[in-house]
């Protein structure tokens, strides 16, 4: 009997359906916030984002140490305690499970844009709105509760919340995070893209 790898045997979502419910819940985090900000605030964006080279500069750079610190626990040194292997085994088995083999199919177009959207809509929610009401470690946590598919998880989006809550909170321009948040999922998606092909193709190497 051929013996199927993780990712063909995990669920999948066709790519519009998967693309479509995200968009939609990123749309709804949007318009939630604007509209709390609207009741509250009087505007619907009274939001600090000012742009400037500088800003998108700052904003692409302040996704390195993220990027660095994923390619640390998943292939560095680090990936070899054994807390942090069976913690990051136990995140990308979730990750198999929920999208399967959807994330195969997901063009570079699907990617930046999916990414654009989160970054937008979760930092305007999150750091805007949110964090302006109840402060940054509180926001955080709740960024990383809506995110918590492991504890390990959890831990990772409420580190990564307090990270972009400190930059909105110390550079006042609420573009930083978005473009950050952005280019970090960019990065994020385009690794996981090559872990799920990479395990796929092993898999049906094995089957041969």
């Amino acid at each position: 009997m051929d013996e199927q790898n993780p990712v063909s045997r995990s669920m999948s979502l066709s790519r519009k359906r998967f693309l479509k419910s995200l968009y939609l819940t990123e749309l709804v985090l949007l318009l939630l916030a604007l509209g709390i900000a609207k009741l509250f605030e009087g505007s619907f964006f009274p939001f600090d984002l000012h742009v400037t080279a500088e800003s998108l500069l700052l904003g692409v750079l302040s996704a390195v140490p993220l990027a660095m610190l994923i390619i640390l626990v998943t292939f560095g040194p680090v990936s070899r305690v054994r807390v942090v292997e069976r913690a990051m085994n136990r995140i990308s088995d979730r990750l198999q499970q929920i999208l399967g083999s959807t994330i195969l199919k997901l063009t570079v177009l699907d990617i930046v844009l999916l990414s654009t959207a989160a970054g937008i809509a979760e930092e305007v929610f999150f750091r805007g709105m949110v964090q302006s009401y109840i402060g940054v470690i509180a926001s955080a946590v709740i960024f990383g509760l809506l995110h918590a598919l492991t504890p390990a998880y959890f831990v990772m989006a409420t580190a990564i919340g307090l990270y972009f809550g400190y930059l909105y909170a110390i550079g006042g321009n609420l573009l930083v995070p978005i473009v950050g948040h952005a280019a970090y999922d960019i990065f994020a998606l385009y690794l996981l893209q090559w872990q799920f092909g990479k395990e796929k193709r092993s898999g049906d190497e094995k089957s041969i």
